[in-house]
């Protein structure tokens, strides 16, 4: 916390601390009746009078003294008032602060005097920021930050040194191969010869070929061959409607 910032506060800000230290002064005298017994009316209570100590503090610094022994009185006095401001400060950013910024709210989340909550939470606001404490917030979010980052960085590199002893096997790469015709040509008649396994039953007439017209010996010699065949198939069909026949009439022959 950079207590030499608050020392050398200019006289605005002082005036504007005053300023709020008179706003507390009236909103205590008009609620002290109504909101005395509430909870949050002792941490106001205190807000008022630590604002008003530090006020005075501030205003005992920039005093000027008319006579040498006056000078050399407020040196030792400004000596203590310092100190006295420092741990007083040091207190608000600790402790008081964070209580009287919970009671705030709570008058706010009451709904009832919300107005009156949102006055004193703005008056806290400006004075920690004219005193330097929301800086010291800043800052004290800032180092947690770095440590957080710093352990997670120290658990990392730790599974990162577990991991290197582990077995990971070796990267296996490609080699590109030259491969025969002769070889991919008989895989292509493997494959052909399988697929015409699965392939299902095809209409036999597709697989008839069609007769073409040709001239010479060989295809008179074709045609008279499949003639043979065609009258062939014509007799053996009139011997089974032959003997049928034969069947039928020995039976009713018997009758007769």
């Amino acid at each position: 916390m950079d207590i030499t910032t608050v020392f050398a506060l200019k006289s605005d800000d002082v005036d504007t601390l005053q300023h709020f230290t008179d706003v507390l002064h009236l909103l205590h005298h008009r609620n002290k009746n109504q909101h005395r017994r509430s909870v949050w009316w002792r941490h106001f209570s205190m807000f008022r009078k630590r604002l008003k100590q530090v006020v005075l503090a501030l205003r005992s610094l920039r005093a000027t003294p008319t006579t040498h022994l006056a000078r050399t009185k407020k040196r030792v006095e400004d000596e203590r008032i310092k100190t006295i401001l420092e741990q007083s400060l040091v207190v608000w950013r600790d402790v008081l602060v964070p209580k009287w910024q919970h009671a705030f709210s709570q008058v706010v989340a009451d709904g009832r005097f919300s107005v009156l909550g949102l006055v004193l939470l703005g008056i806290l606001a400006e004075a920690c920021r004219l005193l330097a404490i929301t800086a010291a917030f800043d800052d004290l979010g800032q180092e947690e930050v770095e440590k957080v980052l710093e352990q997670f960085a120290a658990e990392e590199g730790v599974q990162a040194g577990c991991t290197l002893d582990e077995d990971l096997g070796e990267v296996l790469t490609r080699t590109s191969e030259v491969v025969d015709p002769r070889v991919r040509s008989g895989a292509a008649r493997v494959q052909t010869t399988t697929e015409r396994s699965v392939a299902p039953d095809i209409d036999k007439k597709a697989l008839v070929p069609t007769r073409v017209s040709r001239t010479g010996p060989t295809a008179v010699s074709g045609s008279s061959s499949a003639s043979k065949i065609i009258s062939g198939l014509r007799t053996e069909k009139k011997k089974k409607k032959a003997k049928k026949g034969d069947a039928i009439d020995d039976l009713f022959g018997g009758l007769g």
